[in-house]
């Protein structure tokens, strides 16, 4: 069994000046570790109690180890990342999986199943994991890799489903539901902060996750999914007691993709997330003031979040009529869209067809007209507001007006006189008439056309910015 220990210190460094900044990286990881456990303390709904018998992650088994070999037909996943700077205050230590049994686990307050199959996982191996949950904390980090995979002997049973390793974007969405938070949060100013922008776009961490059934009994959603490949959604972090009647123990059920932990962000919320998961406390002995038997708190409403871009630019220039806006979002069960106006009047709703796509068809004519229009592209998942693109239509629904149009004959041959509101495009065909390009005229400046005399009769058609348009009989 190896073991690395992040704040040991394995030597004498040469020099001062070498050893202080390693201390100092150590110092704010153990610091940054004990904020986010005082604050998880202080949750009503999760550590009650939590003066006596509450603590965090310190020695960490991870099974089968910080590089689990990949599964045939897998790309595998990459190392869990020990070394990183914000997990430095936990000892963490590799144990195989053919190695778990209970006296394996005593020297462990905390487990992590790191991208391992439970079914590789002897009969007596399950059983030890599952009366070592009862009273410390066991984090099963999934991946990809694993495939859909079902804990039907696990502590508190469940089944999952897995995305697949895609590689690309797979239109995510994500909600947090609210109540206890100590695991995710949507807020930026929790400590349990994890962006709702990189959850759904980046490719690997909810577009390749794993989820955990919705309403698998024992176990609260800390975030609720969806993406191309599970578009009926699932729970991709959840949580439990060991005993949910006397609150000891803690279990974890993590589906955010592993491979999220090689992305170069920063931050990486995958890496923060299980800084959380280890920083999370758990009592060992039950919690007093449950009396007869606690139970597992409830979910509040949640605020959802998609991903959501214009499939096609929105046109810059003036328009009218229909104009069709296409809205490329996420792909899940219960995905609409609408345009409103920025004062929120409904032009046009719409239900995704195919491939995360809605097409929203905006009639022009319900908006002032010489006007741009301050409107908004809102996705719903299930009636919930999910995201919003702002955008702008120039509508301009009037035509040109005529203000004087005047026919003359003479020797010379035939005259046109006219004036119109606004600028515009214009262009006179017939027999007889001299092909010509059409011409910009300026507004409200009086025009003299000639033709020739053997031109009787004529079209006028004049089109503004927009392309309305006004065609005229000319006749001499």
């Amino acid at each position: 069994m190896r073991n690395i220990h992040k704040g040991d210190r394995t030597g004498r460094r040469a020099a001062a000046n070498q050893v202080r900044p390693r201390r100092t990286r150590i110092l704010v990881a153990a610091l940054t570790a004990l904020a986010l456990s005082l604050a998880l303390l202080g949750k009503p709904a999760h550590g009650r109690g939590a003066g006596g018998g509450t603590q965090p992650s310190s020695a960490v088994a991870v099974i089968p180890g910080f590089a689990p070999a990949s599964y045939p037909g897998y790309y595998g996943i990459p190392p869990l990342p020990v070394s990183d700077p914000r997990l430095a205050a936990y000892h963490f230590s590799q144990l195989p999986a053919g190695q778990v049994a209970t006296a394996a686990l005593a020297p462990f307050d905390t487990l992590i199943l790191y991208g391992i199959r439970w079914s590789d996982i002897s009969a007596s191996g399950q059983a030890a994991i599952n009366a070592f949950a009862r009273t410390h904390k066991v984090i099963i980090w999934d991946a990809d890799d694993t495939g859909s995979q079902s804990y039907s002997t696990f502590l508190h049973p469940f089944s999952d489903t897995a995305s697949g390793e895609n590689g690309k974007s797979n239109s995510s969405v994500v909600s947090f539901p609210g109540g206890v938070d100590f695991l995710a949060s949507d807020n930026p100013a929790s400590p349990y902060y994890l962006d709702p922008n990189q959850l759904v776009s980046d490719r690997n961490m909810i577009n390749d996750m794993s989820a955990m059934a919705t309403g698998t009994a024992n176990w609260v959603p800390a975030l609720v999914a969806a993406n191309k490949n599970i578009p009926q959604g699932g729970w991709p972090l959840a949580w439990s007691y060991g005993v949910i009647s006397d609150q000891t123990g803690l279990t974890i059920y993590s589906g955010v993709d592993a491979d999220a932990f090689s992305d170069q962000l920063t931050p990486n919320y995958a890496v923060k997330e299980l800084a959380l998961q280890l920083a999370a406390p758990f009592r060992e002995t039950p919690d007093s003031s449950c009396g007869s038997g606690c139970q597992l708190p409830s979910s509040g409403k949640s605020r959802t979040y998609a991903s959501c871009s214009f499939a096609r630019p929105v046109p810059t220039h003036w328009v009218h009529g229909r104009v069709v806006v296409t809205v490329d979002t996420s792909v899940a069960a219960g995905i609409t869209a609408r345009v409103t106006t920025r004062q929120g009047r409904q032009l046009v709703s719409g239900r995704e067809r195919s491939g995360g796509v809605i097409r929203l068809a905006v009639q022009t004519r319900r908006l002032p007209s010489n006007r741009i229009a301050q409107l908004r592209a809102v996705v719903f998942v299930n009636r919930r507001q999910a995201c919003t693109n702002p955008f702008v239509l120039r509508v301009d629904n009037k035509p040109p007006r005529l203000l004087t149009l005047a026919t003359t004959r003479s020797s010379r041959g035939h005259l046109l006189r006219l004036r119109v509101s606004e600028v515009s495009s214009m262009s006179i065909v017939g027999s007889h008439v001299p092909h010509r390009p059409a011409v910009l005229i300026a507004a409200r400046r009086t025009i003299d056309v000639r033709l020739p005399a053997r031109v009787t009769v004529a079209r006028l058609i004049l089109r503004d910015r927009a392309g309305n348009t006004v065609v005229r009989r000319l006749a001499w």
